[in-house]
């Protein structure tokens, strides 16, 4: 899932984001519900692809 990070990101509407604190907010809001998001399938993940504490992470970032 190499853009897991961007998903959300893609997702959003420019057009009703009229300041830099806006924008920062849906940032960190996207940050939080793709850090949930690893945090719900990395056990899964890293059963899939074993590779050692710490790799699997990376990979899934």
């Amino acid at each position: 899932r190499l853009s897991l990070c961007n998903k959300n990101l893609e997702n959003i509407k420019t057009n009703i984001i009229d300041n830099k604190q806006k924008l920062l907010a849906d940032v960190c809001l996207a940050a939080n519900h793709e850090g949930q998001s690893i945090r719900t399938h990395l056990e899964q993940y890293d059963l899939k692809y074993p590779s050692g504490p710490g790799h699997t992470t990376c990979t899934a970032l």
